[in-house]
């Protein structure tokens, strides 16, 4: 019998990205502090909000397969936040303007019934043209 599928986020560009591999989910907000730890690097950070978000959302099911993600960028070394208003959006794509951004993605699979979990962490380079 296959196993119902939850993804631990609030987030509609995950949900769109995983309704191209599965027809049948659910979605569920895992509501945690996402707040960085003192020195916390960036991969340890996605790392560690996945696992958080899919063991938050697993405490309320006994079965199924939990789904949580995180994802940050850095520009040279330094981690961008998701901009306030449009002028910080404006600034911050003004510093990644003809540099490369480093995107990172936590991920954690977690089989509720069982607690046993799996994670990975992703990385990928963006470089952007000189925007005008």
């Amino acid at each position: 019998m296959p196993k119902k599928i939850i993804l631990a986020s609030s987030s509609i560009a995950r949900k769109v990205l995983l309704q191209r591999l599965f027809a049948d989910f659910s979605c569920e907000s895992p509501d945690i502090d996402e707040t960085r730890g003192d020195n916390e690097a960036a991969p340890a950070l996605v790392r560690r909000l996945a696992i958080e978000k899919s063991v938050r959302v697993a405490g309320r099911h006994d079965v199924g397969l939990i789904i949580g993600s995180d994802q940050v960028a850095a520009l040279d070394g330094a981690l961008l936040g998701k901009p306030a208003d449009l002028e910080e959006a404006k600034r911050q794509l003004s510093a990644m303007s003809g540099r490369a951004v480093d995107f990172l993605t936590g991920l954690c699979l977690l089989n509720a019934q069982s607690g046993r979990c799996q994670t990975d962490v992703i990385s990928c380079r963006v470089r952007f043209r000189p925007l005008t």
